[in-house]
């Protein structure tokens, strides 16, 4: 997937800015403030249809405007698209190949961009809802029907904790069947999700950090898996009745899941330095990256926002290295301009504008 250019207008800091990328390497640097975050997050929310940075559409438009208006060419899998975005403090209206898009999940699983942001630290920080906001959107992409199986579960598990709440029990054994046979399909998809990103994070982890420790994310079910049968997974359901009364909801289910990531048996919050945070993180990234790349040949937008900063020198060293092998279009921030030599393009921000 590659965004041929860009036309930004009333988005945050910029009034009015076309921008022509490079298929490869865009640098976009700039001092603090000008507006290179606002940049990507440009290029994030047409891939993505969302911002890394806010839900609120309101804060994405700039100051006294109402609308903010998005457009680009992207080439996906060598067919061409026109893509405009209108963002109002209401929400977005999205226009593919001039038509309306009515479905956004239709968008979204054509379009993906992969980000690394200084917020990112904080995904193994964060409630265990933002791990699995972020999962399912990555299974789902590599597999629509997931998201089929997201919503029947969805429809599911509200109708059973709406009889929770009234203390109703008398059904409840009825949507524990469908519960458990709708979570058996989600839980095979994250396990085997799990095991492909495994199969390259250590490799990618080593190879950008240089380090020797054995990274590992880690799938935690609240539902023991046992094979995945059905009837174990109602037997549990079953038991947890006098929590789901007490609590008012139902405590066990793919709803209630967890990932973690372990470095050398260690887990990421109890453990792990910013710094680490950060790698680990740039590495189960690169790691999506990789599984997407190989095994379904999509080659996602990679946006890395401020992304050497609080990295040594050495490491800096090998993530460049690591680079320079990537067949993906890349848009990096920075307060410099590069180092070295790139294939690709440089930009400069000041005050909202590209010079």
């Amino acid at each position: 997937m590659i965004i041929r250019n860009i036309e930004v207008s009333q988005f945050r800091n910029y009034s009015s800015t076309t921008a022509n990328f490079s298929p490869e390497l865009n640098w976009i640097y700039g001092e603090n403030g000008q507006g290179k975050t606002n940049l990507i997050e440009a290029v994030h929310y047409l891939c993505n249809l969302e911002s890394f940075r806010t839900r609120k559409p309101s804060l994405l438009l700039q100051e006294k405007k109402h609308k903010a208006v998005l457009q680009a060419q992207v080439k996906r899998r060598q067919v061409q698209h026109n893509i405009r975005v209108n963002i109002t403090k209401k929400g977005r209206h999205v226009f593919l190949d001039q038509s309306p898009s009515r479905r956004v999940s239709e968008y979204i699983f054509t379009f993906m961009a992969l980000s690394f942001t200084p917020e990112d630290v904080n995904l193994f920080r964060n409630v265990p809802q933002e791990r699995r906001k972020f999962f399912n959107r990555i299974i789902a992409f590599k597999d629509p029907a997931y998201l089929k199986n997201i919503q029947e579960y969805s429809k599911i598990i509200a109708q059973k904790n709406a009889l929770l709440r009234r203390g109703n029990t008398e059904q409840i054994p009825l949507w524990n069947g469908m519960l458990a046979s709708s979570a058996i399909h989600l839980m095979k998809h994250c396990d085997n999700f799990v095991e492909e990103i495994n199969f390259h994070l250590n490799d990618i982890f080593r190879e950008l950090s240089g380090r020797t420790e054995k990274l590992k994310l880690i799938y935690k079910p609240s539902l023991n898996p046992k094979d995945f049968q059905e009837k174990n997974f109602l037997q549990q359901l079953e038991k947890s009745l006098a929590k789901d009364l007490q609590y008012g909801f139902s405590v066990l289910g793919p709803h209630r899941d967890e990932y973690h990531l372990l470095m050398d048996g260690k887990k990421d919050r109890d453990f792990f330095s910013q710094g680490e945070f950060r790698i680990t993180n740039l590495s189960l990234k690169m790691s999506i990256n990789r599984l997407l790349c190989e095994r379904h040949r999509f080659y996602p937008v990679l946006i890395f926002d401020d992304l050497f900063s609080e990295l040594d020198d050495e490491l800096v060293k090998h993530i460049f290295h690591y680079f320079f092998v990537l067949k993906n279009q890349i848009f990096v921030t920075s307060t410099s301009e590069p180092s070295q030599s790139l294939h690709g393009k440089i930009f400069h921000v000041v005050r909202g504008k590209l010079v």
